[in-house]
């Protein structure tokens, strides 16, 4: 009877370590190790401000990559407009706050979505460059949102305090629950939905997809919808903090998102990784960045050692597929 009992927990464990898993599995061993690393030598790491700061980083990053993530799983590599749709997503949130925070949120995530099913046609429906294309849009969006704004910070009348500094407990911010229902509902459509096998499978092999019937534009268009609404969601996150909105909130992000995504273990190439892989590449940079900051390295030595991390993570990763298809 113990032998047929763990028998669940060895596969488990067995599958965690194979070659399609081992670089996620690798990232959670290695941000776990950094963290007790970070505790025992760091003294203010472990305070309840200092988590909160952490996932206060993980939770907008996070949100904007595990929509990102739909995108690269379909094939298309990234979304290079996160950043811009998230920034221009501040804007609308602090106009419509005056409206209730509800109200804010949801013209947030109507833009997202709107820009994402511009990108979605054009990369999808059009095949246009997914590169090229998004660069383009973000640069369209861009414009229109300061001429919205007339290049100025529109200050949000109205209490965003529920989402920008409201706390469960003094370790855990009340954006946490929004970043875990993000996830946990595209992780489900993922793992669960006739849509995600589709993208799977279209990521995988587009011709193949094609030839045996799948909506391979329709899935292109959706993944990129949820892709826009997770950068509109990103974008209501930062303007809530800060109860405004700006073109620069968004700033960074597009490197953020696609670091999370690469270093969380998804396959560049497509059809391979999962939604959570991408949440805990976020968790892993922003307990990076957050440990770096306590040891008082410069700015610009942050970004070497998260450009770094980065390169280091997609070398492994390029390695490990070339080992398993050999």
């Amino acid at each position: 009877m113990p032998l047929a009992q763990d028998q669940p927990r060895r596969l488990w464990l067995k599958a965690q370590f194979n070659p399609e898993r081992i670089h996620a599995t690798a990232l959670r061993l290695v941000a776990f190790l950094l963290v007790i690393g970070s505790v025992i030598g760091i003294p203010t790491f472990g305070s309840a401000g200092n988590i909160r700061a952490i996932l206060y980083a993980t939770c907008a990053t996070g949100t904007a990559a595990v929509g990102l993530t739909l995108v690269t799983l379909s094939g298309n590599l990234f979304m290079l407009s996160i950043g811009a749709t998230s920034a221009v997503a501040t804007l609308v949130f602090a106009s419509a706050l005056n409206n209730g925070l509800l109200i804010a949120v949801l013209a947030a995530l109507v833009l997202g979505a709107l820009v994402g099913l511009v990108q979605g046609v054009i990369v999808g429906v059009a095949k246009c460059n997914p590169i090229i294309a998004t660069i383009a849009v973000a640069s369209i969006i861009t414009g229109l949102g300061s001429l919205y704004s007339n290049g100025q910070t529109i200050l949000g009348i109205g209490d965003a305090s529920w989402l920008g500094v409201g706390q469960i407990t003094p370790y855990i911010p009340n954006q946490l629950l929004v970043f875990l229902g993000i996830v946990l509902i595209y992780e489900f459509l993922i793992d669960f939905t006739v849509f995600g096998r589709e993208i799977r499978l279209v990521g995988t092999n587009v011709q193949a997809a094609t030839i045996a019937g799948l909506r391979t534009r329709n899935c292109v268009v959706t993944a990129y919808c949820l892709a826009g609404i997770g950068a509109g969601l990103a974008g209501a996150l930062l303007a809530s903090q800060a109860s405004e909105g700006n073109l620069q909130l968004g700033a960074g992000l597009d490197f953020d998102a696609i670091a999370s995504v690469l270093i969380g273990g998804v396959s560049i190439q497509g059809g391979r990784g999962k939604v959570s892989d991408a949440a805990f590449g976020a968790l892993f940079l922003s307990i990076v960045g957050n440990v770096l900051l306590l040891c008082n390295l410069t700015y610009e030595i942050q970004l070497v050692v998260k450009g770094l991390v980065v390169l280091l993570s997609v070398t492994i990763g390029h390695f490990v597929l070339r080992t398993t298809k050999s």
